[in-house]
């Protein structure tokens, strides 16, 4: 069975883009893997702050209808995968992740920073059940299974 997935993450940054994308391209591959769902892919009428012909980026229907659309998707969604940058952590990946988690989805965190030392956040490692230390795993992952992998760094 083909799962539908949550892609979380954010896409400010260079670093965060990067993120996304290599993420998406493992799942793309991921024989497990159907649909993909990423918050960056389905902005309303696919107006970004790069892209906004009708001057609508930012403005309440846009963010409404952009809001309510990850809403739908995340309720939708078998399972979710993050992608969490802890260097510059994004307010918005952390909140769907407490959203996720009250919807009882299941979590995989991924986190390519090393976090061990520095530490993350308890709340983003107790609402995960499985954490990936790097995003080319998700290609090989069995999201049917969704086996426990437990961090082992520092929490905080």
């Amino acid at each position: 069975m083909k799962k539908q997935i949550y892609l979380a993450g954010g896409f400010f940054s260079d670093k965060q883009n990067d993120l996304v994308t290599r993420a998406h391209t493992a799942l793309e591959h991921n024989p497990t893997v159907g649909y993909i769902h990423s918050p960056r892919e389905h902005q309303y009428q696919n107006v970004t702050a790069e892209n906004d012909p009708k001057g609508i980026f930012g403005s309440y229907e846009w963010a409404t209808e952009t809001y309510n659309n990850d809403l739908t998707a995340m309720g939708l969604a078998d399972l979710a995968v993050v992608v969490w940058d802890n260097v510059q952590p994004d307010m918005g990946t952390a909140w769907e992740m407490g959203y996720l988690a009250a919807l009882h989805k299941p979590i995989v965190l991924t986190c390519e920073d090393a976090v061990e030392q520095v530490g993350i956040n308890l709340m983003l490692i107790k609402g995960s059940k499985t954490f990936l230390t790097q995003v080319q795993e998700l290609k090989d992952f069995d999201f049917n299974l969704i086996p426990t992998k437990l961090y082992k760094g520092l929490i905080i």
